[in-house]
């Protein structure tokens, strides 16, 4: 053997040398190798479980979605047979509006100016004329006559005296005759 050459036995030793202090590191970088894998699986355990949580909340949600889903389209199944029925009744309300309707022209048809004569000839004899304010103003205007005396209307109305004083007073109120209250004397007024 040379100088130059080495026994196994020497170049191991060598060897040791210069890695006796890395190889002395070697349990502290082994220590942190697992202390490190360990926390790699803990930490892939708790994402498994997150998982598992948030495909469980996903299931929940999914199931929700679908039920409101469901719901959802029975609502509008509902509102469109509501929607049906609705037009439905709309339409025979319509078919009744156009019979009513020709019901009330032919029944404006039968109503002729006669029996509209006779409705107000019934109205004026019977409920206006009774009003002596009414009566007041017939003798007003239909006589020649254009002053009266407050006792000739009471005398040509058969009113009382209070009536007939009172329908002067409201007749004067309102614009229609001119009263002189001194002379008891009334005619209609003067536009």
């Amino acid at each position: 053997m040379t100088a130059e050459e080495k026994s196994p036995i020497e170049e191991f030793v060598d060897l040791y040398a210069k890695i006796k202090a890395d190889f002395e590191k070697l349990p502290d970088i082994l220590t942190n190798l697992s202390n490190f894998s360990g926390d790699i699986v803990k930490e892939n355990n708790e994402l498994k479980d997150k998982l598992k949580d948030i495909d469980n909340k996903f299931q929940v949600l999914q199931t929700e979605y679908e039920s409101k889903d469901s719901k959802i389209s029975d609502v509008e199944k509902e509102a469109a047979s509501y929607k049906v029925k609705l037009e439905s009744v709309e339409e025979q309300m319509s078919g009744l509006r156009e019979i009513y309707e020709e019901m009330a022209q032919e029944r404006s048809k039968d109503i002729e100016i006669q029996d509209l004569l006779k409705i107000y000839t019934v109205l004026f004899e019977k409920v206006f004329a009774a009003n002596p304010h009414t009566k007041i103003l017939l003798l007003l205007q239909g006589v020649d006559k254009e002053v009266w005396t407050r006792d000739e209307l009471v005398k040509t109305t058969g009113f009382a005296p209070a009536a007939i004083l009172k329908a002067l007073h409201d007749l004067r109120n309102n614009g229609i005759v001119d009263l002189d209250e001194s002379a008891q004397e009334v005619k209609l007024a003067s536009e």
